[in-house]
């Protein structure tokens, strides 16, 4: 029997670069380190590109990983990460070169990219202590930018269910165990879509065992469904408040900043158990990410398990559909309210002089300083 561990996206970008210096490339995982040692194969989804230059895709957010902490996730005992994102191409094909030069260079195995089609849909194959484990990885998310590959052009793998179908048959004679990661679903939503526990459920009926998702940022429901396990969303394990800067289409810099609130400091190590018959049992370790970057096992486990079976519980319902269309209206609405607030908090920061000058168009000079 050994154990298969997996966690969701890792970006150590921005305030990690200022880490890095200071800290080196072990901090990050000092708190969780002793939790994700138990694992005999750990797997998550690198969602940045690791390097320390190179030149941007314009009209998108774009993020990166000191090189350096390639060691850290090492020593953190990462056997294989999922490179089938909408970030690993951000600096274009010769950093995600680099990247899967890097990581080859530390002992750690990559899937879900290539230099075709063929190497993007590729498994990865692992096998220890006698038990192996099949691991592919899709992405769904769409993406503006040419990230996905095709017969003859670099790329991510996209996610086709013919493909995959064969895919896992291939896979399943091959292996002990047969997991299927997948980039996908909505950001910040709390419910993966209809259609998605539709995909995830016909993958276990491929002939999977396990499918693990990520990309929402945030904690979703798991499923048992027949044979096999599905986590829609497995959240940010290492992520932090983004500073972004890009450049649109209509050639203006845009500012955003992403703070990393509550619900996307919460994560989960989904643990999964097999033998030469197939998975045994699965659990998952409720994480947290502190003010220091570091996330660590939650406090109170009765509580995360709590949490879960409130986010788990309505996929199963028979009504799921109509309860997932309530929910998606109400977080649109949501999400645009807390845009308009932001907007209004920025135009309060203004000040009177220069909302006159909106107002009336005449220049308005700021009022003098008493003693000035």
């Amino acid at each position: 029997m050994i154990k298969i561990g997996f966690v969701g996206d890792i970006a150590l970008t921005h305030s990690y670069d200022a880490l890095y210096r200071a800290k080196g490339p072990h901090y990050p995982f000092e708190r969780i380190r002793d939790t994700l040692k138990g694992h005999d194969i750990l797997i998550g989804n690198l969602e940045a590109p690791l390097c320390l230059g190179g030149e941007p895709y314009p009209f998108k957010v774009c993020l990166k990983t000191h090189p350096g902490y390639a060691a850290g996730m090492k020593e953190a005992g990462f056997t294989a990460l999922s490179l089938a994102n909408n970030h690993i191409l951000d600096y274009r094909e010769q950093v995600m070169y680099e990247t899967m030069g890097c990581l080859d260079s530390h002992g750690i195995r990559w899937f879900g990219a290539g230099a075709c089609l063929e190497e993007a849909n590729r498994p990865v194959i692992i096998e220890k202590n006698g038990i192996s484990l099949g691991v592919l990885s899709r992405s769904e998310v769409t993406i503006d930018s040419p990230f996905y590959a095709t017969d003859k052009e670099r790329g991510i793998a996209p996610l086709d269910l013919e493909e995959l179908a064969n895919a896992v048959a291939l896979l399943r004679g091959r292996v002990h165990a047969v997991a299927v990661c997948l980039h996908w679903g909505k950001e910040d939503w709390r419910y993966p879509s209809p259609d998605q526990v539709s995909t995830a459920r016909r993958i276990i009926d491929m002939g999977a065992d396990l499918v693990i998702g990520h990309h929402p940022h945030v904690l979703q429901g798991i499923e048992r469904y027949r044979r096999g396990h599905i986590a829609y969303s497995l959240g940010n394990f290492l992520f932090s408040d983004l500073d972004w800067r890009w450049v649109n289409s209509e050639g203006e810099v845009v500012h955003a900043f992403m703070k990393l609130n509550r619900a996307r400091r919460e994560s989960a190590v989904f643990t999964a158990e097999i033998s030469e018959t197939g998975v045994h049992r699965v659990s998952l370790t409720g994480c947290r990410t502190g003010k220091d970057l570091r996330p660590a096992a939650v406090d109170n486990p009765g509580r995360f398990e709590t949490r879960m079976r409130v986010l788990s519980a309505p996929i199963t319902m028979s009504e799921y559909a109509a309860f997932w269309r309530v929910y998606d209206e109400l977080q649109t609405r949501w999400m645009l309210m807390r845009y308009q607030m932001k907007r209004a908090r920025n135009v309060h920061k203004i000040g009177p002089y220069l909302i006159r000058k909106i107002r009336t168009g005449i220049p308005a000079q700021p009022r003098a300083e008493e003693g000035a």
